[in-house]
């Protein structure tokens, strides 16, 4: 009876709406995103709907209606999202076609060759199999022969050569493109086995529970972790590759967290991964670091040693100890004492050393303390990777580094939609450039800001890196705030209130900063007392100065199917087609976000709900944990032992972001 009300709600909000596209059929049906409201002083980041009118706010009704029954009637169909995950992440986007395919388990794996996405299949889902499967295969490349070992040697990942068959193409990015294979996938026994997924406590393993699909293909290296202690592990391997760290930049992976942070096995698993994967396989070329926010502004972490080691101590597990850094609010206000001007908005209504609008002081400040580092990653504890990170970040920076100069602000604005290009990022950046020409704008190039407004720019530590580096890469693109309704484009601190500076931001702080990037920041806060909101600063100060910034096309994934012109629409401000503008989309100028120079970035972000990356991204969460094998209320194990064909096995993921893991 529920089932039966809630396809009379749904067909009733599909006839008011008018979002038929000529095809009653659930695979033909076009849903699109409402249009959002002008953000309102005094909260945050909004995802709310348009000014609507009466009319608009029965369907908005009805749309609730719609919900509260689906919530209401979950069933067990393993391949929709349960009420517990729509609750906790709030990640019901619309009723655009349901991808399948990510559900595939290990049995269904096909060749390369073999392999069509299911976006691309016709008639019968998933196409046949393979005769011959692929096997495992080892997905990390071999540690340069000049790097001496560590005293743990980093396991080798095994990975599948292969996809299931149907697995969903990426709506956003390509990790083809920066050079990682595509066609391959790792499922959680073989991806996390060797840091204690599979393992018994004695031999540093968690006894967690797994049910499912969990036997082994191949036989996998499995160190012993039981009472080891990574700060020196790490710490050995720097001293055993220092003549040949010497003459390499090295990289601070920076781990943001807090002092009473609670860390699970899964956590653990996690931080066991990027110190293999990162310090131990790269002789200490990479160096990972806890950088620790104390958020008792009563401790006087500044003042005593000993108060300092003891929060030290207490904030990490007993395996990771030694590792972090300390920080505070109170102690930012030493090194960056008051007054600040006041900001041209102070949207959140929050102080400036908050770490919600200061978020990049203390980085800044352990940058200027390490002149041993180049470049600095920050990373947050609630992302989550399903390849190999050193793989990962290398392809990234490798890719990152060849970018040219030209058109590059305007590429890293926008989302590579591989669809829309027939998989080609030179036709995406030929269609950049020719929207830039079209628009009378010139390609941003060099400084922004008068050259007499200016600090020197500070060297880089190593001396191979001081020609054109890659002074800041993102994960997401860096877009202009300036006239989007984006809630903190002006939470600008000391520049003149009649001159708003140029400004970029990349919405998740997530990103790689040089060593040079950062002590400009750092001068530019305690010299000149300029600050923005932390997703904004860098990428400003990069514009400013004229250094490099790129945008790293990672992959982004939907729990819903998007055509490619609409979601150009969407997420890249695309002028739009005279079927959007008829079907009513069109909020000023042709444009779904209200002019050229509008953004996705803002009140219209709640259409990442159903994504795999992005603050708000619902599908991360429900993507991960199925992974990992853990049940979310759709009996998806029963799914994974049946109909599914085993564990799910995922190509190279970035996910984002992971608040549970079980």
């Amino acid at each position: 009876m529920l089932e039966s009300v809630s396809q009379q709600l749904s067909h009733k909000v599909d006839q008011l709406l008018s979002l038929k596209n000529g095809d009653t059929t659930h695979k033909n049906v076009q849903y699109f995103p409402l249009a959002s409201e002008s953000p309102r002083s005094g909260h945050r980041r909004q995802a709310s709907l348009s000014s609507f009118s009466p009319r608009k706010a029965t369907w908005l009704v009805c749309a609730a209606l719609f919900l509260l029954v689906i919530l209401v009637s979950a069933t067990t169909t393993g391949y929709v999202w349960s009420a517990r995950s729509l609750r906790e992440d709030t990640a019901f986007d619309d009723e655009r076609p349901i991808p399948l395919g990510y559900y595939r388990g290990r049995h269904d794996i096909v060749l390369p060759s073999a392999y069509i996405p299911e976006q691309e299949q016709a008639g019968e889902p998933f196409g046949p199999l393979s005769d011959i499967p692929p096997g495992l295969t080892h997905s990390s490349e071999p540690r340069p022969e000049v790097i001496v070992s560590c005293s743990i040697v980093p396991p080798l990942i095994p990975a599948y050569g292969g996809l299931p068959q149907g697995m969903s193409a990426p709506l956003l990015g390509s990790i083809e493109e920066l050079g990682i294979d595509d066609k391959r996938c790792y499922d959680r026994i073989h991806r996390y086995g060797a840091y204690g997924l599979d393992v018994p406590e004695e031999q540093g393993g968690f006894g967690i529970e797994l049910r499912g699909d969990n036997e082994r293909d191949n036989e996998f290296e499995r160190p012993n972790f039981a009472r080891v202690q990574w700060n020196q592990i790490q710490e050995d391997c720097v001293v055993k590759n220092a003549a040949v760290l010497q003459d390499r930049p090295r990289t601070a992976f920076i781990l943001r967290t807090w002092h009473t942070f609670h860390y699970t096995p899964y956590h653990i698993l996690m931080l066991r991964a990027i110190i293999n994967e990162l310090s131990l396989r790269s002789g200490g070329q990479f160096y990972v670091n806890f950088l620790i926010h104390v958020q008792d502004d009563t401790i006087p972490i500044w003042a005593s040693e000993e108060l300092y080691n003891q929060t030290l101590e207490a904030s990490l597990p007993e395996e990771f100890r030694g590792m972090g850094t300390l920080w505070s609010v109170a102690q930012m206000k030493l090194i960056y004492p008051p007054p600040f001007p006041e900001s041209l908005i102070n949207f959140s209504g929050g102080d400036v050393y908050e770490a919600y609008r200061s978020l990049h002081f203390p980085l800044q400040y352990f940058a200027s303390r390490h002149p041993e580092f180049d470049f600095f990653w920050q990373w947050e504890m609630d992302i989550r990777v399903t390849g190999h990170y050193g793989e990962l970040l290398e392809k990234i920076t490798s890719w990152a580094d060849k970018q040219k100069r030209d058109h590059l602000w305007e590429r890293s604005s926008k989302f590579y939609i591989p669809s829309l290009h027939n998989g080609s990022y030179s036709s995406f950046a030929t269609s950049i450039q020719e929207e830039t020409k079209a628009l009378g704008r010139k390609p941003v190039a060099g400084p922004q800001v008068p050259v007499t407004q200016l600090l020197p720019i500070p060297p880089q530590s190593s001396n191979t890196t001081n020609q054109d580096i890659t002074d800041l890469i993102t994960l997401s693109p860096l877009f202009d705030p300036t006239h989007t309704r984006w809630a903190f484009r002006d939470d600008i601190t000391g520049y003149p209130d009649d001159h708003r500076p140029p400004t970029r931001a990349a919405l998740i702080t997530a990103s790689r900063m040089s060593r040079r990037l950062l002590l400009l920041m750092h001068e530019e806060t305690f010299r000149n007392k300029h600050t923005m909101f932390p997703e904004m600063y860098p990428a400003s100060i990069a514009l400013h100065y004229g250094l490099k910034a790129v945008y790293a096309p990672i992959t982004t994934y939907f729990d819903r199917d998007w055509p490619a012109e609409h979601a150009n629409e969407i997420f890249n401000n695309a002028k739009l087609r005279p079927e959007s503008i008829t079907a009513g989309l069109d909020n000023g100028a042709n444009y779904f976000h209200g002019g050229p120079d509008g953004s996705v970035f803002g009140p219209g972000e709640h259409v990442f709900r159903s994504a795999s990356w992005y603050s708000n991204a619902g599908f991360a969460g429900y993507l991960w944990r199925r992974w990992l094998g853990n049940e979310n209320g759709n009996d998806e194990i029963e799914w994974e032992l049946g109909e599914g064909h085993g564990r799910m096995c995922l190509p190279m993921m970035v996910l984002h972001p992971i608040k549970n893991d079980a």
